[in-house]
């Protein structure tokens, strides 16, 4: 029987912030492992419903697009244009630039790095914990189930 190997998933990549020259209001953030460049020949291409051309402005690197794109979607889900038909498309906040956007994505993802790493650490040792108390509760069952160690005498012999 053969062996299947399990192909790796790459995680890390970049989430972008493209803007487009007649959208001036707007920002797409989208997420790509391969390069920038490369998802915008994609999103440049002739389509007869989007006009202008789109550039990224700012770029964050990851090591999970993933969850980074879902967390800059959640940061700026109040600025989702709801008539868009892609989940990607934000106002750009009143008092914000794409810049500061970006800036923000980079400190929250940085934060939320460091809070899963806590909770994984935290859930490690409750972990260690459950293997200890099934521990004490396996020799507690042992002492009160343990036989005497040799015959029992009978009184008064």
């Amino acid at each position: 029987m053969k062996k299947r190997t399990k192909r790796r998933v790459k995680k890390s990549g970049i989430i972008y912030f493209a803007i487009n020259s007649r959208l001036d209001s707007m920002v797409k953030i989208g997420m790509t492992i391969d390069s920038a460049e490369a998802r915008l020949t994609t999103a440049n291409r002739k389509h007869e419903f989007m006009p202008g051309r789109w550039s990224i402005n700012q770029k964050v690197k990851t090591n999970d697009v993933k969850r980074t794109e879902e967390l800059s979607h959640q940061l700026f889900r109040q600025y989702h244009d709801p008539d868009s038909v892609s989940t990607e498309m934000f106002f750009i906040p009143n008092g914000m630039t794409v810049k500061k956007m970006a800036d923000l994505v980079r400190t929250k993802d940085k934060v939320m790095m460091e809070r899963l790493e806590k909770t994984e650490a935290a859930l490690q040792r409750i972990e260690e914990a459950k293997r200890e108390l099934e521990l004490i509760q396996q020799e507690t069952d042992e002492i009160i189930s343990l036989e005497p160690d040799g015959p029992e005498e009978e009184e008064g012999a």
